[in-house]
């Protein structure tokens, strides 16, 4: 395809297209556009056309403070340029259209610049989504609250399992006070080993001594039967 054609495809693209903005000239400087007031305050070289920027704009422009158009290769652009007074970037106010033209325009180039007098101030929407780094801090500060709060109970039970055992200790000790110290176990186990090498439990008993009684004070009648060489053995009657 060659340049004839190219730009017979992009005349009839353009002219298939509805221009973006509806301009009507008040006078020759001052121009109404999409009923927005706009004013001409530089006009270099007669880059200023109607229809092509009629073709070109587009209602984005409508928040900027002025609208400039360069051209290049048969070809207009435009840019948008918000007044000094803004709180924007620089690059993004007025005072950077020469840096604009020295840096992105062709040098010479044919550009106009025009003022809207009723640029609607837009405020950038902020998202309802909490940034990532707030996020992380609100989620670090939960994190280092969670762990304090951790520690305390931790600290707390201590203390409580402290207590529990200093007021145990005493209640051991009191009843050991209050035992009798004269008190003796009667019977003492103690462990006895059988056959097989296994102990065995058995019991000490303590037992008094019988006291023996002469036989000659006890009651009863004693008979001699007989005695023999080797033996000799007594009857003892039993009274009644």
């Amino acid at each position: 395809m060659d340049k004839k054609s190219m730009q017979t495809l992009i005349d009839d693209a353009r002219a298939s297209r509805e221009p973006g903005g509806v301009i009507v000239a008040v006078d020759e400087t001052h121009y109404q556009i999409n009923e927005h007031p706009y004013e001409l305050v530089v006009n270099y070289r007669d880059a200023f056309d109607r229809v092509e920027l009629s073709d070109r704009f587009n209602t984005y422009f409508s928040r900027y403070d002025y609208l400039v158009g360069d051209w290049g290769f048969g070809q207009l652009r435009l840019r948008g340029f918000y007044d000094d007074k803004r709180n924007v970037a620089g690059e993004l106010k007025i005072s950077a259209l020469q840096d604009y033209l020295d840096e992105a325009c062709n040098t010479g180039c044919p550009y106009f610049v025009m003022h809207n007098a009723d640029a609607k101030v837009v405020t950038p929407k902020r998202s309802s989504k909490p940034r990532e780094s707030s996020h992380r801090s609100n989620r670090g500060q939960a994190n280092k609250n969670q762990t304090n709060k951790n520690q305390n109970n931790s600290g707390k039970q201590q203390n409580r399992n402290r207590n529990a055992n200093r007021a145990k200790n005493a209640q051991q000790t009191e009843n050991k006070s209050e035992r009798p110290n004269a008190t003796r176990r009667q019977h003492t186990k103690r462990p006895s080993r059988s056959n097989n090498g296994q102990q065995k439990a058995y019991t000490v008993e303590k037992v008094k001594p019988i006291k023996k009684t002469p036989v000659s004070q006890r009651h009863g009648a004693i008979k001699t039967v007989g005695h023999s060489q080797h033996r000799k053995f007594t009857i003892r009657e039993k009274e009644d």
